[in-house]
């Protein structure tokens, strides 16, 4: 069974726009599948959307006419019988159920018999695992009654634009950088669920002054571990190495290893250079930002570092980072000597 992660394939194309418009005219026409598979790898939005269309079908603390089947409990027959009970003294029944594993499988009752579902009835899978090779999902994405959505996370510009609507509740003024700083500050790792913790945190601690601003993200917002390479390569490119080493140091009692480190310098400076090459081009921040899709902010961080070497020198920069990934691949010294032996290379 395929999982859905960050990282992504080429020519991906972000699902998410698509299938939130969808959901979202469904719900305003009022004209509903028989049955959604709501997936992907936001959990987020899967569960915001699983709740807006019990919302739109069911009167609140209607529990007759909704049930709820999760991992634990879902057994098909038992599913696929309440699926075409009708609904009692109400215009709908709603059915939800959440990791049945239904849709990494070949065979499945309800999916076969979605014809037996009355019009009154709507059937909700929410799966943390779907398999778009196997039977069920084939069949379900092609059937007229049934609707498969699938929600990643949105792109930078989406993200940053929440994120600053959840700040300037309760008209807080903010900062223009600051939700690029505070997306910044979570790193690749980000879900929704998580950015969302740290705006309310950021909004909460900013509500007595009524301005939100960027050393606040500082104060109150975690650094990741993405950030604290950033810094460390910034320690570099001012040839600062006592200050490049304490960071470095810093990862290590943070349980991340000497190849994960390099792997994440080796990454830093791909994007260096990457830049680099378009500021060479002529081209502004913004403009870069239209090629890489890293936000406005991290653009500029990125560009400030680029200042401090000449375009040859990141390429040698960039060569002394790849040498050092095979050295370890290699197991030509220790891993600590490799990552040390980097550092200090670069500052050199």
């Amino acid at each position: 069974m395929a999982e859905y992660k960050k990282k992504k394939k080429k020519g991906y194309v972000n699902p998410t726009n698509g299938s939130i418009k969808t959901i979202k005219s469904h719900i305003a026409s009022g004209s509903f599948a028989r049955v959604y598979l709501l997936f992907g790898e936001e959990k987020f939005l899967v569960n915001q959307f699983r709740d807006e269309l019990k919302a739109a079908l069911t009167n609140e603390g209607d529990d007759m006419n909704t049930s709820f089947y999760s991992a634990d409990t879902f057994d098909e027959k038992t599913v696929f019988n309440d699926a075409i009970t009708m609904p009692f003294l109400s215009e709908h029944r709603v059915v939800i159920v959440e990791d049945s594993g239904l849709f990494g499988t070949s065979e499945s009752l309800i999916v076969e018999s979605l014809d037996q579902i009355p019009e009154t009835n709507i059937v909700i899978f929410c799966e943390s695992k779907v398999d778009k090779t196997r039977k069920n999902y084939l069949h379900a994405s092609k059937n007229e009654l049934a609707c498969c959505l699938e929600f990643d996370t949105p792109d930078t510009d989406t993200l940053v634009t929440w994120i600053g609507s959840i700040l300037a509740e309760d008209d807080l003024k903010v900062k223009l950088s600051v939700p690029d700083l505070l997306l910044s500050s979570v790193g690749d790792d980000r879900n929704m669920y998580l950015l969302r913790n740290e705006a309310r945190k950021l909004h909460d601690y900013c509500l007595e002054k009524g301005t939100v601003e960027p050393e606040d993200v500082a104060a109150v917002c975690a650094d990741s571990v993405e950030d604290k390479i950033f810094i460390m390569c910034e320690e570099i490119a001012n040839k600062n190495s006592s200050g490049a080493l304490k960071h470095y140091l810093d990862l290590l009692q943070l349980k991340r290893t000497e190849a994960s480190i390099i792997l994440m310098i080796t990454r830093q400076y791909d994007q260096l250079l990457v830049v680099s090459q378009y500021k060479k081009d002529g081209l502004n921040a913004a403009q870069i930002n239209e090629h890489m899709k890293i936000g406005t902010y991290n653009i500029n961080k990125i560009l400030r570092v680029c200042s401090n070497y000449t375009h040859a020198e990141l390429i040698k920069a960039v060569d002394l980072c790849h040498e050092a990934f095979y050295n370890l691949t290699q197991g030509i010294i220790t891993n600590r000597d490799v990552a040390e032996n980097l550092i200090i290379n670069l500052i050199k």
